[in-house]
């Protein structure tokens, strides 16, 4: 029986989502504006790497302040761009690179505050992650909404609950994946990474909404095709080249750094073995008939 509690946490969610997106509008608006704003030539005056430490990782920033003057009056500025965020080091590496003490930069601040001010004006990782995550929590609040409303019709006499898979959990996985596609490899990581996590989402969506339809050949196919980038992540991961660390916890402890090729090695070995069981299976099916 669905709890009724879980409604307000639907609710808390949606609002929740909702207050990102809110905030992401609002970058992206300032980040958009901040390409008309007026130009004035200014010089970098310091420049540091900054780590942040999280529970289980670490994160990293480049600060960089700069001197320049607007009317005769002197400021001095320290944001690279809106929406800048913290990542790995070679994220904070490549600004620090760009922005060496005493190089000479175009600094655009704002008509009405001067001493709003940014090196790199337009749209960048933080504001497009505030969009994605408010929108990805208002659509799974609504999306749990949906599934308990199913669920209480199906308890009703000659009520039926959910025999298909919500059409807004394959507009999520849809929208999830076409917003991956965009987020930048780290360093070390290939470029075609991100595009192959976009797929998986991508595809799972797709698969979802055309498992709807009653010819399932087509769900079938987008199911092939969803597994074609899951692959391939799982085998470069496997067997492509650079470490493979991740956390491996106990229940009394929890060791960081830990190789996880050789699990994950054989995770895909696993993986290729049964699909390629399956695939032989259903060839001498399709044969017989």
């Amino acid at each position: 029986m669905p709890n009724p509690s879980t409604k307000p946490l639907c609710i808390l969610f949606i609002v929740i989502g909702l207050v990102v997106v809110a905030v992401g509008i609002r970058l992206l608006a300032r980040s958009l504006g901040a390409e008309l704003w007026p130009v004035t030539n200014g010089m970098v005056r310091s420049a540091r790497m900054n780590s942040q430490s999280g529970h289980h990782s670490r994160t990293y920033s480049a600060e960089i302040t700069y001197g320049y003057q607007v009317a005769g009056i002197k400021y001095e500025g320290d944001k690279v761009a809106i929406g800048q965020m913290s990542a790995d080091t070679g994220y904070a590496s490549g600004i620090l690179d760009r922005y060496p003490v005493g190089k000479e930069v175009s600094v655009h601040y704002s008509p009405g505050d001067p001493a709003d001010a940014v090196l790199e004006p337009g749209i960048h990782g933080g504001t497009w992650i505030c969009l994605g995550v408010g929108t990805a929590f208002t659509l799974f609040g609504f999306l749990f909404l949906q599934i308990q409303r199913a669920a209480l019709r199906g308890q009703l006499p000659g009520g039926r609950g959910m025999d298909q898979p919500p059409v807004l959990m394959g507009v999520i996985l849809l929208l999830a994946g076409i917003g991956l596609a965009w987020v930048p490899p780290g360093s070390g990581k290939p470029g075609w990474l991100m595009y192959a996590v976009g797929a998986v989402f991508f595809c799972g969506g797709i698969m979802l909404l055309l498992y709807r339809l009653e010819n399932k050949t087509y769900s079938q196919l987008a199911s092939f095709a969803f597994l074609v980038p899951f692959l391939a992540i799982f085998h470069w991961i496997s067997f492509g080249g650079g470490e493979r660390n991740g956390t491996a916890g106990t229940p009394f402890s929890l060791v960081q750094l830990v190789n996880v090729r050789t699990a994950f090695a054989l995770f895909t070995i696993l993986m290729d073995v049964a699909i390629v069981a399956g695939l032989i299976y259903w060839l001498r099916n399709r044969g017989k008939d």
